[in-house]
């Protein structure tokens, strides 16, 4: 494998790492909301994540659909 090869193959994962790393975060806020647990302090800055080949588009805050996956587990469990 080359190293350009390499790169991609490691960038493919980093694009791929931030997205689940994003929606473990809304999935667990959520759920600790509900449950009433101990939750996250300050949401982490989405920026750091960025990289300008494999997530440039990396925006919004780590908040973002909290809400909604509130709302969801919520239904799901009535």
């Amino acid at each position: 494998m080359t190293l350009t090869e390499k790169r991609n193959a490691a960038g493919d994962r980093w694009a791929a790492a931030v997205v689940e790393l994003r929606a473990a975060f809304v999935d667990l806020a959520a759920l600790d909301r509900l449950c009433q647990a101990p939750s996250f302090g300050v949401p982490p800055e989405v920026v750091p994540l960025r990289h300008p080949s494999f997530a440039p588009n990396v925006n919004g805050s780590f908040v973002d659909g909290v809400a909604a996956a509130i709302a969801a587990h919520s239904a799901a469990a009535a």
